[in-house]
């Protein structure tokens, strides 16, 4: 169940276990055509109605609104009715997911495959279907009881759907460059299903959490958009932190639960200006009468801004000049990214739009550098190298505001000549 825990400015919404993505979620908002726009719809909302063999998912994941569920039955489904121009699929990721056949009023089938390399994910993005035309519609997801070779199970989760979003999401890990700890933090064990953690690049050790159990150790993170969540941890042992947006009044997170939680949203900040921002975690060293310990975690961070995502695989970005790999071993938007490290390789995006953002990756092993053009015109050459344990991903690497509002072409040229790689993953327009 959600929990509002305070508000922390006039039009800020602070909320512990919530759904995480800025809007107005809670009530389905069902009715005549289905769920409405702007609303999130939990998988037990009556305008969601599952057919087939569905069970459970495991209660120790930090689902939106607290539940899931999920199958691996050949011919499952679950169909969605709701009205609007888009919907938004959330669900997990991970090692032993399957293949899902998504279609929306019966038209044509998209294939959907859900293998992840890393840990699986919790209320992960699966899926935005858009440019529907404005009126009801049926989403329906068929389980396919089929993975790809690698998987190690078949499994298609159904977390919840944004009905309409106008906001695109960008997940980032704790060793975001952006993401400033102060104290004795600490990284976090592995093995457990910490987010982006599975994976790694030898010597270097799988993305984890950062966590302390100190008074006065901080997180400081700034970013631009309207909304944030910090994802984290609760159980028996976690602790209370204060959370403040740009300096502003303190608001307390309690993170203790009877049993653990991992990649639960206990905090999230909604309806801030479109503008830049600085979020502040800071450690109390004080616990709940019922915890055993003070112990803070930062998982990850979920960052919204205004506007519309497109994804790498969409007929409005072409890919030319060499080749592009197709990757799946991170947390990218969606769950796919391609990449390239040969010189005078293009990605082409075309848009309509006053805004445009490329979402990317920067890292020691994507380190690469790329001209960015706009209408043909060379705007800057972004360098993408940091040296680990920073690694950062659903990244703004390239932001252009104040254009026309009209038609436009966006080109990233790959100028490396060291083999470092340049990803594309997404491209946000407003």
């Amino acid at each position: 169940m959600k929990r509002s825990i305070a508000l922390l400015l006039a039009g800020l919404l602070v909320s512990c276990g919530g759904a995480g993505d800025g809007s107005s979620s809670g009530a389905s908002a069902s009715g005549r055509g289905g769920a409405a726009v702007g609303a999130r719809i939990e998988e037990s909302d009556s305008s969601v109605s599952p057919t087939g063999a569905w069970t459970a998912s495991d209660s120790a994941w930090g689902w939106s609104g607290g539940a899931a569920m999920q199958s691996t039955a050949a011919g499952a489904k679950a169909t969605v009715s709701f009205s609007g121009t888009s919907i938004r699929w959330l669900g997990s990721r991970g090692r032993a997911m399957g293949i899902a056949l998504v279609s929306v009023d019966g038209g044509p089938t998209r294939t959907v495959d859900l293998f992840a390399r890393p840990t699986d994910e919790a209320h992960s993005p699966i899926l935005t279907i858009s440019d529907l035309s404005d009126g009801p519609h049926t989403l329906t997801i068929q389980v396919t009881g089929t993975a790809n070779t690698e998987s190690q199970g078949t499994a298609v989760v159904i977390d919840a759907f944004d009905i309409q979003p106008n906001f695109t999401v960008s997940h980032w890990q704790d060793t975001d460059p952006n993401a400033h700890f102060t104290g004795t933090w600490t990284k976090s064990q592995e093995g457990f299903p910490w987010s982006g953690s599975g994976v790694s690049n030898t010597p270097e050790l799988p993305v984890t959490a950062q966590e302390t159990v100190t008074a006065g150790d901080t997180l400081t993170l700034p970013f631009r958009g309207t909304a944030i969540s910090w994802v984290g941890y609760t159980g028996p042992d976690g602790g209370i932190a204060t959370v403040q947006i740009d300096g502003g009044a303190a608001a307390q997170v309690d993170t203790y639960s009877a049993t653990a939680k991992y990649q639960p949203v206990v905090f999230t900040a909604a309806g801030l200006a479109d503008a830049n921002h600085t979020l502040t975690i800071t450690a109390t060293g004080q616990k709940n009468a019922a915890s055993t310990s003070s112990r803070i975690v930062v998982d990850a961070f979920d960052v919204f801004t205004p506007g519309r995502r497109y994804e790498e695989y969409e007929s409005s970005i072409t890919f030319a000049g060499g080749f592009w790999d197709p990757r799946d071993t991170r947390v990218w938007s969606e769950g796919h990214s391609l990449v390239s490290r040969d010189t005078g390789a293009t990605a082409t995006f075309t848009f309509t739009g006053t805004s445009v953002s490329w979402i990317g990756c920067e890292k020691s092993s994507a380190g690469g550098t790329a001209n960015v053009y706009i209408d043909g015109v060379l705007q800057t050459e972004v360098r993408l190298h940091q040296s680990y344990p920073i690694e950062g991903y659903q990244m703004t690497v390239f932001r252009a505001d104040g254009l026309a509002n009209g038609p436009h072409t966006l080109m990233i040229q790959v100028t490396s000549t060291d083999q470092s790689y340049v990803v594309v993953d997404a491209f946000d327009v407003r």
